[in-house]
């Protein structure tokens, strides 16, 4: 399941390395009942199976083939194997851009024969992500495992960004803490924005103050949350999701006291 779209001269694919469900008292849980269940009649959402997609990002810039959230489930080498159905040698991947450190964005570091994926590739996080997963006193101590076992051992590949800037021309970080300490969103091209975890789902377009129960500092998830979608309606940029099922790309607008989703089909077929 292949979304191929055009930023500019950059040439983009959205992949699918599989999905996870997830229930709408995990993903919602401060939303009041009532409001929460028209919530997700508007969005034809079942409250004990909302499906999670998990959507690796390439992008060609002329420059740099890089990926952006090179995650997925549990089955290692999904990643590898769907850069390869879409015609893309993972050998020639120069950059891989992780937001944060939760497995599901990062796992397919790792392939099949259990070796780097992208054995030549610069790895970027932010510093403030890394030091927190290696922290002893980790609040999420099952992700902060997860972390040391498969990214430690590429600790040399890594470069630690501190702050918003760029981290290759084309690809900028801006910094959206909460969803974890480090958490970062990455403007491509001056024209998009891969929005990470900050955007989980479509629910919370309409209802920002809303977070997960797994949201560790929720105050900070919903500031970053606003601060994001303030920024894609103002700057009219493009939201590449994670996490949304196809069309998986689309645009923030305002409306009256809020914002909206409206879902934009692909600049170019797939191929």
């Amino acid at each position: 399941m292949l979304t191929h779209f055009n930023l500019g001269d950059y040439r983009c694919v959205l992949l699918n390395v599989g999905c996870f469900d997830m229930s709408a008292g995990v993903l919602f849980a401060n939303a009041p009942a009532d409001v929460l269940s028209i919530a997700l009649a508007k969005h034809a959402l079942k409250p004990e199976l909302i499906v999670f997609q998990t959507n690796p990002l390439f992008v060609d810039t002329g420059v740099h083939r890089v990926v952006i959230e090179p995650g997925g489930t549990d089955e290692t080498g999904r990643l590898s194997a769907a850069l390869a159905e879409a015609g893309i040698d993972p050998a020639t991947i120069d950059t891989v851009i992780i937001t944060h450190g939760h497995a599901d964005h990062y796992s397919g570091c790792i392939g099949a024969d259990g070796h780097p994926a992208f054995p030549d590739a610069s790895h970027f996080i932010q510093r403030a992500e890394w030091d927190h997963w290696l922290a002893p006193d980790n609040p999420e101590p099952h992700h902060a495992e997860a972390f040391r076992r498969m990214l430690l051992p590429l600790h040399d590949s890594f470069t630690l960004l501190d702050g918003d800037g760029e981290i290759v021309p084309g690809l900028e970080a801006i910094c959206m803490a909460g969803h974890s300490p480090g958490h970062m969103v990455v403007k491509i091209a001056g024209q998009a924005v891969h929005v990470g975890d900050v955007l989980l789902n479509v629910v919370y377009i309409d209802h920002p103050d809303w977070y997960a129960a797994f949201d560790v500092w929720p105050d900070q998830v919903v500031e970053s949350r606003r601060r994001l979608l303030g920024l894609l309606a103002e700057e009219d940029l493009l939201a590449v999701t994670y996490h949304f099922p196809q069309p998986r790309i689309g645009r923030v607008t305002v409306t009256d006291g809020g914002w909206q989703w409206v879902p934009e089909e692909p600049s170019r077929p797939a191929v």
